[in-house]
Protein backbone atom coordinates (compact mmCIF):
# COMPACT_ATOMS: atom_id res chain seq x y z
CA UNK A 1 0.00 0.00 0.00
CA UNK A 2 1.35 3.50 -0.99
CA UNK A 3 1.41 6.43 1.80
CA UNK A 4 -1.67 8.15 0.10
CA UNK A 5 -3.36 4.81 0.40
CA UNK A 6 -2.51 4.40 4.61
CA UNK A 7 -3.15 8.16 4.96
CA UNK A 8 -6.24 8.16 3.61
CA UNK A 9 -7.16 4.75 5.91
CA UNK A 10 -5.79 6.46 9.16
CA UNK A 11 -8.04 9.70 8.26
CA UNK A 12 -10.97 7.29 8.19
CA UNK A 13 -9.99 5.36 11.03
CA UNK A 14 -9.06 8.26 13.58
CA UNK A 15 -12.54 10.16 12.30
CA UNK A 16 -14.09 7.40 13.61
CA UNK A 17 -12.67 7.45 16.81
CA UNK A 18 -13.97 11.25 17.49
CA UNK A 19 -13.16 14.72 16.47
CA UNK A 20 -10.51 17.34 16.80
CA UNK A 21 -11.30 20.97 17.79
CA UNK A 22 -9.96 23.89 19.73
CA UNK A 23 -10.14 24.24 23.71
CA UNK A 24 -10.47 27.46 24.57
CA UNK A 25 -9.20 27.23 28.33
CA UNK A 26 -6.50 25.56 30.14
CA UNK A 27 -6.95 22.55 32.42
CA UNK A 28 -5.64 22.27 35.57
CA UNK A 29 -4.93 18.63 36.74
CA UNK A 30 -3.00 16.73 39.07
CA UNK A 31 -2.38 13.00 38.71
CA UNK A 32 -2.64 10.09 41.33
CA UNK A 33 -1.02 7.56 39.38
CA UNK A 34 -0.15 6.92 35.71
CA UNK A 35 1.02 3.83 34.26
CA UNK A 36 2.24 3.86 30.37
CA UNK A 37 2.80 1.22 28.58
CA UNK A 38 4.95 1.08 25.37
CA UNK A 39 5.53 -0.60 22.41
CA UNK A 40 8.33 0.04 19.77
CA UNK A 41 7.15 -0.19 16.32
CA UNK A 42 9.58 0.76 13.40
CA UNK A 43 9.45 4.61 12.50
CA UNK A 44 8.51 4.00 8.91
CA UNK A 45 5.32 1.79 10.35
CA UNK A 46 4.29 4.09 12.73
CA UNK A 47 3.94 7.03 10.24
CA UNK A 48 1.19 4.83 8.48
CA UNK A 49 -0.96 6.51 11.36
CA UNK A 50 -0.13 10.05 11.09
CA UNK A 51 -0.37 12.97 8.53
CA UNK A 52 2.12 13.83 6.56
CA UNK A 53 2.77 17.01 8.51
CA UNK A 54 3.33 15.53 11.98
CA UNK A 55 6.31 13.24 12.02
CA UNK A 56 6.90 9.77 13.99
CA UNK A 57 10.29 10.46 17.10
CA UNK A 58 12.68 8.19 16.42
CA UNK A 59 14.09 6.89 19.78
CA UNK A 60 18.23 7.70 19.33
CA UNK A 61 18.86 5.94 15.95
CA UNK A 62 17.40 2.85 16.73
CA UNK A 63 15.15 2.89 13.82
CA UNK A 64 12.15 2.46 16.06
CA UNK A 65 9.07 5.01 17.28
CA UNK A 66 6.86 4.29 20.46
CA UNK A 67 3.59 3.88 20.34
CA UNK A 68 1.26 3.14 23.92
CA UNK A 69 -1.43 3.37 25.61
CA UNK A 70 -2.04 5.26 29.12
CA UNK A 71 -4.00 4.60 32.34
CA UNK A 72 -4.19 7.46 34.22
CA UNK A 73 -6.23 8.35 37.58
CA UNK A 74 -6.32 12.07 38.13
CA UNK A 75 -8.62 15.04 39.93
CA UNK A 76 -9.36 18.28 37.44
CA UNK A 77 -9.82 21.08 40.39
CA UNK A 78 -9.86 24.05 37.92
CA UNK A 79 -10.82 25.03 34.21
CA UNK A 80 -9.56 28.22 32.82
CA UNK A 81 -10.19 31.00 35.65
CA UNK A 82 -13.10 28.95 37.25
CA UNK A 83 -12.22 26.45 40.42
CA UNK A 84 -14.60 23.78 40.29
CA UNK A 85 -15.55 20.86 42.88
CA UNK A 86 -12.65 18.48 42.08
CA UNK A 87 -13.55 16.21 39.31
CA UNK A 88 -12.27 12.69 39.77
CA UNK A 89 -11.36 10.81 36.27
CA UNK A 90 -9.96 7.87 35.01
CA UNK A 91 -8.79 7.80 31.52
CA UNK A 92 -7.17 5.35 29.43
CA UNK A 93 -5.35 7.02 25.82
CA UNK A 94 -3.18 5.72 23.00
CA UNK A 95 -0.40 8.18 22.39
CA UNK A 96 2.43 8.28 19.66
CA UNK A 97 5.43 10.10 20.05
CA UNK A 98 6.00 12.49 17.18
CA UNK A 99 7.68 15.95 16.53
CA UNK A 100 6.25 18.75 14.46
CA UNK A 101 6.77 22.07 13.29
CA UNK A 102 4.55 25.78 14.07
CA UNK A 103 5.31 29.10 14.40
CA UNK A 104 8.98 28.55 13.28
CA UNK A 105 9.86 25.76 16.04
CA UNK A 106 10.16 22.39 16.60
CA UNK A 107 8.08 20.67 18.86
CA UNK A 108 7.83 17.26 20.56
CA UNK A 109 4.47 16.25 21.59
CA UNK A 110 2.50 13.33 22.14
CA UNK A 111 0.24 12.73 19.08
CA UNK A 112 -3.87 11.22 20.83
CA UNK A 113 -5.12 8.29 18.72
CA UNK A 114 -8.32 8.17 20.81
CA UNK A 115 -9.03 8.74 24.71
CA UNK A 116 -11.81 7.76 26.95
CA UNK A 117 -12.81 9.02 30.37
CA UNK A 118 -14.82 7.87 33.16
CA UNK A 119 -15.86 11.37 33.99
CA UNK A 120 -19.33 12.86 32.82
CA UNK A 121 -18.15 16.29 32.20
CA UNK A 122 -14.25 15.69 30.93
CA UNK A 123 -16.00 13.59 28.26
CA UNK A 124 -18.37 15.61 27.23
CA UNK A 125 -16.11 18.70 27.17
CA UNK A 126 -13.47 16.52 26.04
CA UNK A 127 -15.41 15.50 22.89
CA UNK A 128 -16.41 18.89 22.18
CA UNK A 129 -13.57 21.39 22.93
CA UNK A 130 -10.63 18.91 22.76
CA UNK A 131 -8.37 16.95 20.46
CA UNK A 132 -8.60 13.79 22.38
CA UNK A 133 -11.30 12.08 19.82
CA UNK A 134 -12.75 11.57 23.51
CA UNK A 135 -15.62 8.96 24.37
CA UNK A 136 -17.03 8.29 28.11
CA UNK A 137 -16.71 5.02 29.36
CA UNK A 138 -16.94 2.99 32.32
CA UNK A 139 -13.79 1.77 34.82
CA UNK A 140 -13.33 -0.87 37.22
CA UNK A 141 -10.16 0.61 39.11
CA UNK A 142 -7.88 -1.17 41.46
CA UNK A 143 -5.53 0.43 44.00
CA UNK A 144 -4.85 -1.77 46.90
CA UNK A 145 -1.22 -1.16 47.55
CA UNK A 146 -0.20 -4.18 45.68
CA UNK A 147 -1.97 -4.13 42.54
CA UNK A 148 -2.50 -1.19 40.36
CA UNK A 149 -5.41 -2.06 37.69
CA UNK A 150 -7.54 0.15 35.22
CA UNK A 151 -10.53 -1.69 33.53
CA UNK A 152 -12.03 0.29 30.47
CA UNK A 153 -15.81 -1.31 30.35
CA UNK A 154 -17.36 -0.25 26.51
CA UNK A 155 -19.54 -1.67 23.96
CA UNK A 156 -16.95 -0.74 21.76
CA UNK A 157 -14.64 -3.45 21.90
CA UNK A 158 -11.76 -0.53 20.49
CA UNK A 159 -12.69 1.76 23.48
CA UNK A 160 -11.95 -1.11 25.70
CA UNK A 161 -9.08 -2.19 27.21
CA UNK A 162 -6.98 -3.20 30.66
CA UNK A 163 -3.65 -2.62 31.99
CA UNK A 164 -2.68 -4.23 35.56
CA UNK A 165 0.64 -3.46 37.35
CA UNK A 166 1.99 -5.32 40.45
CA UNK A 167 3.52 -2.28 42.89
CA UNK A 168 6.42 -4.33 44.20
CA UNK A 169 7.80 -4.55 40.48
CA UNK A 170 8.40 -0.98 40.57
CA UNK A 171 12.29 0.24 39.94
CA UNK A 172 14.28 2.91 37.83
CA UNK A 173 16.55 0.18 36.82
CA UNK A 174 15.52 -0.58 33.03
CA UNK A 175 14.04 -3.86 32.09
CA UNK A 176 16.04 -6.04 29.61
CA UNK A 177 15.15 -5.62 26.13
CA UNK A 178 13.72 -1.77 26.15
CA UNK A 179 15.51 0.82 23.95
CA UNK A 180 15.53 2.97 26.87
CA UNK A 181 18.90 2.35 29.21
CA UNK A 182 17.28 4.36 31.84
CA UNK A 183 14.18 5.94 33.70
CA UNK A 184 15.87 9.31 33.04
CA UNK A 185 16.01 8.32 29.53
CA UNK A 186 12.74 6.99 29.18
CA UNK A 187 11.56 10.41 30.91
CA UNK A 188 12.81 12.72 28.43
CA UNK A 189 11.64 10.91 25.23
CA UNK A 190 8.49 10.17 26.66
CA UNK A 191 7.08 13.27 29.14
CA UNK A 192 9.87 15.65 28.93
CA UNK A 193 8.25 16.76 25.90
CA UNK A 194 6.50 20.82 24.73
CA UNK A 195 2.87 19.34 24.35
CA UNK A 196 0.22 17.11 23.03
CA UNK A 197 -1.32 17.35 19.67
CA UNK A 198 -4.06 16.46 17.55
CA UNK A 199 -4.74 16.41 13.77
CA UNK A 200 -7.96 17.00 12.00
CA UNK A 201 -7.71 15.52 9.06
CA UNK A 202 -10.38 17.12 6.12
CA UNK A 203 -9.09 20.82 6.99
CA UNK A 204 -5.58 19.72 7.34
CA UNK A 205 -4.94 21.33 10.39
CA UNK A 206 -3.20 20.62 14.25
CA UNK A 207 -4.36 21.39 17.61
CA UNK A 208 -0.89 21.49 19.35
CA UNK A 209 -1.82 21.53 23.29
CA UNK A 210 1.50 22.91 25.25
CA UNK A 211 1.56 21.59 28.68
CA UNK A 212 3.11 22.90 31.95
CA UNK A 213 5.02 19.49 33.15
CA UNK A 214 6.95 19.42 36.41
CA UNK A 215 9.87 17.36 37.06
CA UNK A 216 8.86 13.82 36.30
CA UNK A 217 9.97 11.27 38.56
CA UNK A 218 8.98 7.71 36.74
CA UNK A 219 10.00 4.19 37.68
CA UNK A 220 9.50 1.23 34.99
CA UNK A 221 7.00 -1.27 36.19
CA UNK A 222 8.62 -4.90 35.62
CA UNK A 223 5.23 -6.89 36.18
CA UNK A 224 2.67 -5.75 33.99
CA UNK A 225 -0.62 -7.45 32.10
CA UNK A 226 -2.93 -5.87 29.73
CA UNK A 227 -5.22 -6.55 27.10
CA UNK A 228 -5.68 -3.28 24.57
CA UNK A 229 -7.93 -4.60 21.50
CA UNK A 230 -6.72 -0.90 19.92
CA UNK A 231 -3.57 -1.47 19.70
CA UNK A 232 -4.22 -4.94 18.30
CA UNK A 233 -6.38 -3.32 15.98
CA UNK A 234 -3.79 -0.19 14.91
CA UNK A 235 -0.84 -3.54 14.55
CA UNK A 236 -3.44 -5.39 12.47
CA UNK A 237 -5.05 -2.73 10.44
CA UNK A 238 -1.87 -0.52 9.36
CA UNK A 239 0.67 -4.06 9.32
CA UNK A 240 2.48 -2.58 12.16
CA UNK A 241 4.90 -4.82 14.03
CA UNK A 242 4.42 -3.61 17.92
CA UNK A 243 6.98 -5.21 20.18
CA UNK A 244 6.61 -4.77 23.98
CA UNK A 245 9.43 -2.20 25.10
CA UNK A 246 8.02 -0.98 28.73
CA UNK A 247 5.77 0.03 31.27
CA UNK A 248 6.49 3.34 33.01
CA UNK A 249 4.95 5.05 36.08
CA UNK A 250 4.43 8.13 37.75
CA UNK A 251 2.60 9.65 40.60
CA UNK A 252 1.04 12.98 42.36
CA UNK A 253 2.18 15.18 39.60
CA UNK A 254 0.30 18.46 38.94
CA UNK A 255 -0.47 19.45 35.52
CA UNK A 256 -1.59 22.28 33.48
CA UNK A 257 -3.35 21.26 30.27
CA UNK A 258 -3.10 24.73 27.44
CA UNK A 259 -5.97 26.03 25.78
CA UNK A 260 -5.56 25.34 22.15
CA UNK A 261 -6.78 26.22 18.73
CA UNK A 262 -6.47 24.77 15.23
CA UNK A 263 -3.97 26.05 12.80
CA UNK A 264 -1.84 24.99 9.67
CA UNK A 265 1.56 23.30 10.32
CA UNK A 266 4.76 24.83 9.42
CA UNK A 267 4.85 21.43 7.11
CA UNK A 268 6.86 17.94 7.96
CA UNK A 269 9.78 17.59 9.79
CA UNK A 270 12.58 16.00 9.21
CA UNK A 271 13.89 13.86 11.94
CA UNK A 272 17.21 14.67 13.86
CA UNK A 273 18.03 13.57 17.55
CA UNK A 274 15.74 15.41 20.34
CA UNK A 275 17.91 17.57 22.42
CA UNK A 276 16.55 16.31 25.72
CA UNK A 277 17.73 12.92 24.97
CA UNK A 278 21.22 12.16 25.10
CA UNK A 279 22.63 9.53 22.62
CA UNK A 280 24.22 7.50 25.57
CA UNK A 281 21.38 7.29 27.50
CA UNK A 282 19.34 5.07 24.61
CA UNK A 283 20.28 1.97 23.02
CA UNK A 284 21.49 2.28 19.21
CA UNK A 285 19.59 -0.42 17.97
CA UNK A 286 17.03 -2.28 19.38
CA UNK A 287 17.86 -5.85 21.47
CA UNK A 288 17.48 -8.78 20.11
Amino acid sequence: MHDGSWSAQAAAFQDGRGRVGAQPLDVHSYTNKRFTVNFRVPVRELQRLLPAEITAEEVGASGYGMLGMCACDFWVPRIGWLRIPAVRNNDMLCRISVVLRQGGKRLRAFYTVHSVSSSALLAFLGKRFSHFRKCRTSFERVDDGVTYALESRNRDPLSSGRIAARISALSYAAPAGSLFASSEAARDFLFQIDGSCGFEWQSRRVSFQPIEYPQWDIRFCHEVEYRLPLIDELARRFELHCEYDSTVEMHDTPQVWGATRLVRVDGADVWRPAGRVQPAAVLSVPPA
